[in-house]
């Protein structure tokens, strides 16, 4: 009985927490869909919110704008329509107009086929090509190949300095490639009235073809000088480099320029060093390739040629303590070694100066080619904790001071003959 009334008693229970839910639920409901008659904004303090200020337009203005457009669209069409149109121009001069624009094509065809680089303006000719041209790519693709550009005799060069170098070096240029006209006339002076050709490409093709960051917007394409008609500009000094192992580009590329500006005779480049018409070589050397002699891929045994007969080698070595102490550097154990200014440059009647890399250092070749002439190792003193310096660096460090001392010499004995004449 007690657990009967135990039962009916929760279930009463349950029924009035059930029903006051139910009623809150509703309550909630009905309050949700009111329209609220007052809208409390948090703010503890007056707040001085400002009203905005309503514009009001007359409807006769817009009916003004209005009528103004459309007199205008009126206008414009009755303009148009005013224009006397293509066909309702004369026959004969409808004929004359593109009789005068084929024969300007057939002309313009006809300088191209005869690469001529001057119209009768004297304008430059060039020829304006779409996107991705198959000429362009396969010009330039050889050219990225030291195979291939030693096979077609083209060299590769970016920047209109460097066409001007070319140019004014007297070297054959074939083609220009260009994005902009404004870079043309810089070349303008300079170039040949025929045997060039010109083409005019987007730049973004320019870009994806240059070896720089940002291209300079212009290419050159010559015929790669050779020893023999290169010009210089000034007589050269009793002086020659032999280039040993020099791998790195910017390396090869500052031992040219150094030789140009001491003017330098000629430069041997042992086979192994980096090819000298590379487009990194040539940016770095500004130009000293169109100036200077330049024989490379040269085996040690055919080196002794290229030199002269009265020559006096010098092997610019840094390490001067720690050579291997094998049969194959015992001449160059035995050599001795003297500072760069230490020596009487102008007593000679010619020297060669060895030049090695910075990671393969001097090979046991070079050794060898300047016992046979009793040659002499020179080297930079330099404070402690320097090793050496950069192969570039060096270069111009011992290639200046011979330069220093036979222009001090000849200058010397220019003044006493001078001298002598006078009394």
């Amino acid at each position: 009985m007690a657990r009967n009334m135990n039962r009916l008693m929760s279930q009463i229970f349950v029924r009035q927490l059930h029903s006051a839910a139910y009623k809150s639920v509703r309550l909630y409901a009905r309050w949700s869909h009111r329209s609220p008659a007052k809208v409390l904004l948090p703010f503890t303090e007056k707040s001085d919110l400002k009203k905005e200020k309503i514009i009001e337009i007359d409807p006769s203005i817009l009916n003004k704008s209005h009528a103004k457009q459309e007199s205008e669209i009126v206008q414009n069409k009755t303009a148009i329509q005013e224009q006397p149109a293509a066909s309702s121009l004369p026959p004969e001069k409808t004929k004359q107009i593109k009789q005068k624009r084929d024969e300007k094509l057939k002309k313009h065809k006809f300088y191209l086929s005869q690469q001529k680089v001057f119209d009768d303006k004297g304008e430059i000719i060039y020829e304006k090509l779409k996107e991705n041209d198959g000429r362009i790519s396969t010009l330039l693709v050889k050219l990225k190949s030291k195979k291939e550009r030693l096979r077609s005799g083209h060299t590769f060069v970016e920047g209109w300095r460097l066409i001007v170098d070319g140019l004014e070096a007297k070297c054959t240029l074939k083609y220009v490639i260009f994005s902009r006209p404004e870079e043309l006339i810089k070349l303008k002076p300079h170039l040949p009235k025929t045997g060039v050709l010109f083409y005019k490409v987007a730049y973004k093709e320019m870009q994806m073809w240059s070896d720089v960051e940002t291209s300079p917007g212009i290419f050159g394409i010559f015929e790669t000088p050779t020893a023999d008609n290169v010009k210089t500009l000034s007589r050269p000094l009793p002086l020659q480099f032999i280039c040993d192992n020099i791998r790195v580009p910017g390396n090869l590329g500052a031992i040219l320029r150094v030789a140009v500006g001491t003017g330098c005779e000629k430069v041997l480049l042992s086979k192994g060093c980096v090819d000298a018409w590379d487009p990194k070589v040539i940016r770095s050397a500004a130009g000293a390739h169109f100036r200077l002699p330049i024989y490379q891929s040269i085996e040690w045994d055919e080196m002794p040629n290229h030199l002269e007969q009265d020559t006096s080698v010098f092997i610019a070595d840094s390490n001067t303590t720690d050579l291997d102490q094998s049969e194959e550097n015992d001449m160059g154990n035995d050599m001795p070694v003297l500072p760069y200014y230490g020596v009487n440059y102008p007593s000679l009647k010619h020297t060669t100066l060895i030049l090695g890399g910075e990671t393969e250092g001097i090979s046991d070749e070079s050794y060898r080619l300047a016992a046979a002439k009793n040659g002499v190792r020179i080297n930079i003193p330099l404070q402690r904790g320097v090793d050496s310096l950069n192969t570039g660096m060096a270069t111009a460090v011992i290639a200046f001071e011979i330069r220093k001392q036979l222009i001090k010499t000849w200058s010397q004995e220019k003044l006493a003959r001078q001298m002598s004449q006078a009394n």
